[in-house]
């Protein structure tokens, strides 16, 4: 069992951290919305993701999230030694891992958003209303 008197404060340290590390992120923020939106009506009205769109928002989720894993650990770390802070870093290493898998993962949504949009609405119309063939169909 850990010896709760070394890590006392910690969680009021922690929190501190993330309130301060959270403004890393903040000059993407004010932006961040309306692109988001605009990326939805897109997927609404022509009924596809736009990859490099994607690809774009998945970079600056990336970016924003290894600099808020690094300014909370670095300021953890700033505050603990020994144990604890070899527990940090660990923690830390595998948040960048885990944050790298997820949106590596998530490289796959618009491909199959796609598929999955196209099957849902049916086939497409052509500029004179008569459903366009497909490709095997």
């Amino acid at each position: 069992m850990p010896d709760a008197g070394r890590f006392s404060g910690a969680g009021e340290q922690r929190e501190r951290a993330v309130s301060e590390a959270a403004a890393v992120p903040e000059r993407d923020s004010a932006a961040a919305p309306a692109h988001a939106e605009a990326a939805g009506e897109r997927l609404v009205d022509g009924h596809r993701v736009d990859q490099e769109e994607f690809g774009r928002l998945v970079r600056r989720v990336s970016d924003n999230t290894h600099e808020l894993i690094d300014a909370v650990s670095a300021r953890v770390l700033g505050t603990t030694a020994g144990d604890a802070a070899e527990h940090t870093r660990k923690i830390a290493e595998s948040a960048h891992d885990i944050v790298d898998l997820l949106l590596n993962l998530s490289r796959l949504a618009p491909a199959l958003a796609d598929q999955g949009l196209g099957t849902a609405s049916g086939p497409q119309r052509t500029a004179t209303g008569v459903p366009e063939e497909r490709p095997g169909g």
